[in-house]
């Protein structure tokens, strides 16, 4: 069994110019379980490609090993768009500035395009229910047809993605510990990913609102089973956005935790032979995305913390302190910066210049805050 690397051409946006997603895919032809691996969808968040750098070393010494019994398939990094897009030295991958938006907003609603051609066809069976499901979610997207480089790059990884049934999509923070977002649908089943990678805050919603890419995978499921309840749907993938601390922490040490954490993982869901060990203590339980409080600024300025990272605060509490350099009169130009709910303060700020609304911190809690859109842009 060998590894095989593909290389899968996006439409062109210029003459003479091709961008290329690369996949490496591991245990093909198995007839075990599929995990899917991708890493910078945000393409400036380079811990994901730490960690994506790591586990394909040890996937290739399992590999040669023969301990694959599923199929793993890494993409190292999910946009070659967003790692063009350099700007005075510096890497500006969340956005696509072609005009297309937030390269992790506003994926595929797969139930909307496969309800009408499934309707009457679902049975009691849920292995055949799920492979049904399986092909026609690969129908539906076989018949997008991309007309950008942009909508290409979906298409691809978003096929990639259906066939699997453990998806991971790989972020960082700008300033961060490492945290979680999942669907509630597949929790408490993740709780053994969080304990070994370490978690702070796992954050769950079925819908965070914002069409982010692991929700196009978990969602169906659940959507499909409410409009055909006679059919037997189970939760069939299992699909969470890692977040890989902040954007400085990049280094082989910290890389390879993270891969470890995948690794343990897949033995542990058996797609690798092999012992993952005990399962270290969570450092926390899952509470709702409409708990987490995203903390803007009040103006413009810049902050100064009097909180850590990972401490639990108070409502109330104070957490940053916005100073305003402009200010007419020196003594006025502090305003604070408090926490409105109880949780632990998991993110904020590595660059501390600030305008008006910008996120300064998130405070992961357990009473909810928000409904409808809870992401940030």
């Amino acid at each position: 069994m060998t590894r095989i690397t593909e290389r899968h051409a996006l439409l062109p946006e210029t003459p003479s110019t091709q961008r290329v997603v690369t996949m490496h895919r591991y245990g093909a032809g198995t007839n075990g379980k599929v995990a899917y691996v991708q890493a910078c969808l945000h393409a400036d968040e380079t811990p994901a490609m730490a960690c994506t750098h790591h586990l394909l070393q040890r996937l290739e010494e399992a590999d040669q090993q023969g301990l694959l019994k599923g199929e793993i398939v890494v993409v190292p990094f999910a946009n070659p768009i967003g790692l063009d897009q350099f700007e005075d030295d510096i890497l500006l991958g969340r956005v696509h500035r072609g005009g297309d938006g937030n390269f992790n907003r506003g994926w595929y609603d797969l139930t909307a395009m496969m309800k009408d051609r499934l309707a009457g066809k679902l049975g009691n069976d849920e292995s055949d229910n799920v492979k049904l499901i399986r092909a026609t979610m690969q129908d539906v997207l076989d018949e997008v047809t991309p007309t950008s480089e942009f909508a290409s790059l979906r298409k691809i990884l978003a096929k990639e993605a259906t066939r699997a049934d453990y998806v991971f999509d790989l972020h960082c923070d700008d300033e961060s510990l490492p945290y979680l977002y999942i669907s509630d649908l597949n929790w408490p089943d993740c709780q053994d990913f969080a304990a070994d990678f370490g978690a702070v805050a796992v954050m769950m919603a079925e819908n965070s609102g914002g069409g982010s890419f692991d929700e196009v995978y978990t969602r169906p499921w659940a959507e499909l089973s409410r409009l055909f309840p006679d059919a037997a749907i189970p939760q069939a993938t299992m699909s969470m956005t890692v977040e890989h601390r902040g954007r400085p922490d990049v280094s082989d040490q910290i890389g390879a935790k993270d891969a470890d954490a995948l690794y343990k993982f897949f033995i542990r869901r058996g797609l690798i032979e092999g012992d993952a060990g005990s399962l270290p203590a969570p450092l926390c339980d899952a509470t709702g995305t409409d708990a987490c409080e995203i903390i803007p600024s009040p103006g413009a300025g810049f902050v100064t913390y009097c909180k850590e990272l990972g401490e639990i605060v108070k409502k109330g509490d104070q957490i940053a302190t916005l100073i305003d350099p402009a200010a007419e009169n020196p003594t006025q130009s502090r305003t604070p910066i408090y926490a409105g709910t109880d949780g632990v303060f998991f993110t904020r700020r590595q660059h501390k210049a600030v305008k008006p609304g910008l996120v300064v911190g998130k405070v992961a809690g357990n009473e909810p805050l928000k409904a409808g859109y809870l992401l940030e842009d």
